[in-house]
């Protein structure tokens, strides 16, 4: 009989941790027929065999996608993967958990990973890619450079009133006051704005300096840098504009196990994400689903995001979909740890082979994780630029497309302003030319109405213009002039 000490593990089909593909199941250590045992198998296979332990497989029946981690219940016992190490059918489990206050005080730990977001690829449309040309600037600052525009005009209108009143000014003209601000906003100053006080130029100064020649010159270079560089595919960069995004009920957070430590910390947690995300959810909360792949296709609507870790059957599933893009910054930082029964006497040595076997654990996870191995069903999906790159590209259609359009918002503005013009024009001159026609007797009126009529020289010689002076002297109203006086 062997001397070995001999360690009792749950091992689970919860890929990436022990796949279930393998020939047999489970298969401790790494062959020609199963390259990918799984990767906490993997890690703890290598320090038993430094501890010279036996590791005695205990098998969960349970299906891919339908494992109970394990839950406490109203008795104070747990269900699950923790039931088996509570109830001492298994001294350790094949997976990794995170440390809670609830868990500690049943259990024993011993290792770190970094949760991610996975959400859908932001898709391109028309309507996305048409204000191009004004994401160097967010809207609160495109607002502040409009109201600073308004509120120099009317400084500059005052002004020039006054400078009128005073006689330094020939004509006051409000509305040529506004051109000549929007051409010197475009940097395109007109010679004809001029002011004759000090005050006019210096508020002129000022606005020439700031508005028009700093904040454009800023505008001009990273409008360059955004149509040149990337756009990138992620709906957002960062968890803080995550949360933004929830909290704006644009995106809703969903995951399919709500004793995840990653909600229990949102409910408790004095973290500073977690207090700003659990604003963001009290009006918008989180959608529970009823698997991993019921989360994934809430997902694939392209509404929703599901927070998991690297090292979860969760991110192993979502590898096998497509259009999908994982953000990690910003995200809390946390650990994961194997777990043991509580007060597990040989803790202290297994602790010890984890700090020695560091390089191992690192390499055992990069080959998992980090070097791109295809695990598990390989997803036909269509080929793609990179997502984010910070190398320049081309201009295309898509990146200027927006200047394209506002430069044709603007010709149809002024053919339809046009157009408003002359038939504006056309109207005035039919509404003068029946005034005219409502006092035929006044000589200028029929010499203009000859005018509109008469086209050639030869007809205006045929018009006797005494005849006209004559009739004019005829008239009623003559006569009654010439007997009052």
């Amino acid at each position: 009989m062997s001397s070995r000490r001999q360690l009792r593990v749950v091992l689970a089909r919860n890929p990436p941790d022990a796949f279930a593909n393998c020939p047999i199941f489970p298969t401790l250590d790494v062959i020609v027929q199963c390259p990918f045992p799984g990767w906490t198998i993997e890690v703890l296979k290598m320090i038993g065999d430094s501890l010279k332990w036996d590791i005695i497989p205990v098998v969960t029946p349970t299906i891919v996608g339908g494992l109970d981690w394990g839950t406490l219940k109203e008795n104070s016992t747990w269900s699950g993967v923790l039931g088996y190490l509570q109830n001492g059918t298994a001294d350790a489990a094949a997976l990794m958990y995170q440390k809670t206050d609830m868990r500690n005080e049943f259990f024993e730990f011993s290792y770190p990973v970094q949760p991610v977001f996975v959400v859908r690829k932001k898709t391109e449309n028309l309507g996305s890619v048409l204000w191009n040309a004004f994401k160097p600037f967010s809207m609160e600052v495109w607002l502040c450079l409009l109201a600073s525009l308004i509120l120099n005009l009317f400084v500059m209108i005052a002004i020039s009133r006054v400078e009128f009143k005073l006689l330094f000014r020939e004509r006051f003209r409000p509305f040529e006051m506004l051109w000549h601000v929007v051409q010197l906003q475009l940097d395109e100053k007109s010679d004809d704005m001029l002011f004759y006080t000090l005050g006019g130029n210096i508020v002129l100064f000022v606005f020439a300096l700031l508005q028009s020649g700093i904040l454009i010159e800023v505008y001009k270079g990273m409008l360059l840098t955004a149509l040149i560089t990337s756009n990138g595919d992620n709906p957002f960069a960062n968890a803080d504009e995550m949360i933004k995004l929830i909290g704006e009920k644009k995106y809703h957070l969903t995951t399919n196990y709500m004793g995840n430590w990653y909600f229990d910390d949102l409910q408790h947690s004095d973290q500073a994400h977690f207090v700003k995300l659990r604003a963001a959810t009290s009006s918008n909360p989180v959608v529970p689903a009823a698997s991993v792949s019921a989360a994934l296709d809430l997902v694939d609507t392209g509404k929703y995001i599901y927070p998991i870790q690297q090292d979860s059957l969760a991110m192993q599933m979502s590898k096998e979909r497509c259009n999908y893009v994982y953000v990690s910054d910003g995200m809390p930082q946390v650990s994961s740890f194997f777990v043991f029964t509580k007060n597990f006497s040989g803790i202290e040595e297994f602790n010890q082979q984890i700090i020695m076997n560091q390089a191992f654990i690192q390499r055992t996870f990069n080959k998992y994780f980090n070097e791109g191995f295809k695990l598990g069903f390989i997803p036909k999906c269509e080929a793609t630029e990179e997502v984010q790159s910070d190398a320049t590209k081309p201009l295309d259609i898509e990146s200027i497309i927006g200047v394209f359009t506002i430069g044709a918002f603007g010709i149809s503005a002024s053919l339809i302003a046009f157009v408003v013009e002359i038939y504006h024009y056309w109207h005035m001159r039919i509404v003068a030319r029946r005034a005219r026609m409502r006092d035929p007797w006044n000589v200028r009126n029929l010499a203009r109405i000859a005018q509109i009529h008469f086209t050639t020289s030869q007809q205006y010689s045929d018009i006797d213009v005494m005849r006209l002076v004559d009739a004019l002297n005829a008239s009623p109203s003559s006569q009654s002039s010439s007997s009052s006086i």
